[in-house]
């Protein structure tokens, strides 16, 4: 292995063969399995709470709700709330993914592909396993069709990688300013109840629905919702809208994924 060290960044230059790429394959595979671990920890349910979380969150809602006579349409919620849980835990993940360069292995230094792979992957799967309890309640409770409940999930999945390459962007100030980190909660937060969420955004008006038109949730959402045949505006918000937002976004998520090197060798003392 060959190395380039400057004041800016670090390049190596790698002779690849097959024993080098089942030892890349096995520290990927390390890596998401202990980000796994991880969340299970040591509770009973373990990696089972992956997938009733946002469930939980969903039927929690949805009783409240119904108590206090607002009536919402369970269905439409439960998308809803389904696809912001992991809308929130990618952006999330994205934003604290530097704060661990090795991945657990401390033995040796971790290329930065190794670490963007295993990034990639585990948000595959943890948007997977978010999406299941939710598409077993539409398709078993409420007869979705399978090209809604098919579409639910390559939505999910393309909206968890942007939404982690964008976190990627905003890791290093909330670093420099953790403060910053608990900004991002609120507005987190507050996204949830001005979102399409728990409500189809067809219940917006004025200024909260123009917001909207410009919130890349909201897209997935509605275009999920329409799959399954309920009300939904995705064929009313402005085209062009669309195009713009969501071309900003992929931007900034293929910037957040390609600066991954960048972060490491500026805060990391194990680049």
């Amino acid at each position: 292995m060959e190395r380039d060290i400057n004041s800016k960044k670090l390049t190596e230059k790698i002779k690849k063969d097959k024993i080098f790429n089942n030892l890349q394959q096995s520290r990927v595979e390390f890596i998401v399995n202990r980000k796994i671990r991880k969340i299970a920890g040591r509770k009973k349910l373990g990696i089972l709470w992956m997938i009733l979380d946002p469930l939980a969150t969903s039927l929690v809602y949805l009783f409240v709700l119904t108590v206090f006579r607002t009536t919402p349409n369970a269905e439409t919620m439960i998308i809803g709330i389904g696809l912001y849980k992991i809308f929130q835990s990618s952006i999330k993940s994205g934003v604290n993914a530097i704060s661990d360069f090795s991945g657990g292995l401390k033995l040796e230094r971790v290329s930065t592909n190794v670490l963007l792979t295993a990034i990639v992957k585990f948000r595959i799967i943890d948007t997977f396993l978010q999406s299941i309890g939710v598409i077993l309640v539409l398709f078993i409770g409420f007869q979705s069709n399978l090209l809604g409940i098919f579409t639910f999930l390559l939505l999910a999945q393309i909206m968890g990688i942007l939404a982690e390459g964008f976190g990627l962007n905003l890791a290093l100030i909330v670093r420099k300013i953790p403060d910053i980190g608990n900004m991002i909660n609120y507005f987190l937060l507050l996204m949830f109840f001005g979102s399409p969420v728990l409500y189809p955004m067809e219940f917006a008006e004025g200024l909260h629905y123009s917001i909207n038109e410009y919130n890349p949730f909201s897209y997935f959402a509605e275009f999920s919702r329409w799959n399954m045949h309920l009300n939904s505006e995705i064929f009313n918000i402005e085209p062009t809208n669309i195009i713009i937002t969501m071309l900003i976004l992929c931007i900034l998520a293929i910037r957040g994924f390609k600066s991954l090197d960048n972060l490491r060798w500026k805060v990391s003392n194990w680049s």
